[in-house]
């Protein structure tokens, strides 16, 4: 490949995270319809440079979806370095979130056209990333057994529909959740607590 051929190749690479990057932070601001040539313009290049990079707006669309969730899958490994399990899990979760709040209109429309043809992708992407972390907090004792990756991601999911919007809501439920999975050392019977491996003795709850 000829040196000429390799800067036309990285132009436009760069110019296609131009695109997305003005798209993702313009979609989350002001929802799925803004117009393709203000995104174009936000981006600092011309129309016709975006619809080269992009068949359309569902093309953009997957695009952006697919790139927070390589961000996310990306972000799963740098938190598991050097932090606490929980604490990297809570962190990661709180993203997901965000970025479930930020992005469903997009999965919206998509799911709405019958096109998100890169969902289960994104899926797998996002539930190893999340099992990464949920078996680390497991394997340290810091989090239950009982749930797996895939139900924290449909709770996650869950919160940011309920949050409507509100990311003070959002970080509420996130913490509410963290909070139900922390391994318990106490079983609870009839409202009396029992400490693993003691024989009930019916002593109250303090």
């Amino acid at each position: 490949m000829t040196d000429r051929k390799r800067r036309v190749r990285s132009d436009s690479l760069v110019n296609r995270e131009r695109i997305m990057r003005a798209a993702a932070r313009l979609f989350a601001d002001r929802g799925i319809d803004v117009p393709l040539d203000e995104i174009a313009a936000a981006s600092g290049l011309g129309s016709a440079t975006l619809h080269r990079h992009f068949q359309g707006r569902t093309d953009l669309v997957h695009a952006v979806l697919d790139a927070e969730a390589a961000r996310l899958a990306a972000s799963a490994g740098r938190l598991s370095s050097g932090r606490d399990p929980a604490q990297a899990l809570h962190a990661w979760l709180s993203d997901l979130i965000g970025f479930s709040m930020s992005y469903r209109g997009l999965a919206v429309l998509l799911a709405a056209h019958d096109v998100d043809t890169t969902l289960n992708d994104r899926h797998e992407t996002l539930t190893r990333a999340c099992q990464q972390l949920f078996d680390a907090a497991q394997a340290g004792g810091r989090v239950r057994t009982a749930i797996d990756a895939t139900t924290l991601l449909r709770l996650a999911h869950a919160i940011a529909v309920a949050a409507a919007g509100s990311a003070e809501t959002a970080d509420l439920l996130a913490d509410v959740i963290m909070n139900g999975l922390q391994a318990n050392p106490c079983q609870f019977t009839d409202g009396f607590e029992i400490p693993r491996g003691e024989t009930d003795h019916r002593r109250p709850r303090t």
